[in-house]
């Protein structure tokens, strides 16, 4: 009797809060590391390459809040290279919003808003919105 096959599906993604226990420029910048490390720019900044080095890797992102304020400030060039790993399928969009809201506390008018602010700049700079939700980050459900 052959042994079954295990197959391990890794999902490199992004989780970033928008403003949990530091401000988003605390997060982004990696500032204030004493409450939490973390430095979302750098995530992208080391991103980028490591996707063009191989044509394999793929990356889910979320939180548009982040990916627009790094985007900005980046040159033709660079936005040009983002551009063509969304186009090839290695750089994905998923759920899109500003941020992961949370799903157990937030009233549904903020749930659209901040859907809808991470929709427009993904439909602005690339010309889509997703059309996968994801969801990791749910602290119960609400009615909503």
């Amino acid at each position: 009797m052959a042994k079954p096959t295990l197959r391990v599906h890794l999902v490199p993604h992004t989780h970033n809060d928008v403003g949990w226990l530091k401000t988003k420029d605390q997060y982004f910048y990696g500032a204030n590391n004493t409450i939490q490390h973390a430095n979302v720019q750098m995530i992208l900044t080391t991103l980028i390459p490591a996707l063009e080095a191989n044509s394999e890797r793929k990356f889910i992102y979320v939180e548009q809040a982040f990916f627009s304020m790094w985007y900005e400030h980046q040159t033709d060039s660079m936005q040009s290279r983002v551009k063509k790993l969304v186009r090839e399928g290695q750089l994905h969009f998923v759920n899109g919003g500003w941020c992961m809201h949370d799903e157990g506390a937030t009233h549904f008018i903020g749930m659209m808003d901040q859907t809808t602010l991470g929709h427009d700049f993904l439909s602005r700079e690339f010309g889509f919105i997703p059309k996968v939700g994801w969801q990791i980050d749910p602290f119960g459900h609400s009615k909503t």
